[in-house]
């Protein structure tokens, strides 16, 4: 009787031994595809204010380079002209607040109502980005009213209007 209750005992521990051995080839394996990296759960994003929109972006690094561009709709019911100037679009990633983005391109920089513009920004900063990298900026655009009771002739010597967005974005290879 007693080789029995031995018996019994090693199967019990045999079967959930197997099981816990399972368990950890899973866990592993689930590990390894990167599953549980913290920066695979962010959702990317572009967000402005409601009526001046992001479209679609990507941020990109070619050859020794790296690019943000993004696309701004105009929705505010008359027209904007982007102010070209490096000053005046600033690119903050999260814990430095050193503008190490350049305006490289604003495309057409009047914005009429209801069309959009594309914004390419070049990277400065001393450590771009490599394939991967999540990287979070906050991005000040800063514009001219071309409303007709306000800047009928969109005059640059009037005040300007700055907004806040949010990108989040991965960095990818363009070849």
């Amino acid at each position: 009787m007693r080789n029995m209750k031995g018996q019994a005992a090693m199967e019990y521990l045999m079967t959930y031994g197997w099981a816990l051995v399972a368990l950890v080839i899973i866990i592993a394996a689930l590990m390894a595809t990167g599953v549980f990296n913290p920066s695979y759960m962010v959702s990317e994003e572009c967000s402005f204010q409601p009526d001046l929109s992001c479209g679609s972006y990507v941020l990109y690094n070619q050859g020794d380079q790296t690019f943000l561009k993004f696309r701004v709709d105009n929705g505010l019911g008359y027209d904007i002209k982007i102010v070209n100037t490096n000053a005046d679009i600033v690119v903050k990633t999260q814990g430095s607040n050193a503008v190490d983005w350049d305006l490289t391109e604003v495309s057409p920089a009047l914005i009429e109502q209801g069309k959009n513009a594309t914004v390419t920004l070049r990277y400065t900063g001393a450590h771009p980005p490599l394939k991967g990298d999540l990287m979070r900026m906050t991005v000040q655009l800063t514009y001219l009213s071309c409303a007709p009771e306000v800047n009928p002739d969109c005059a640059e010597n009037t005040p300007t209007h700055t907004i806040s967005g949010r990108i989040v974005a991965r960095a990818e290879e363009k070849t």
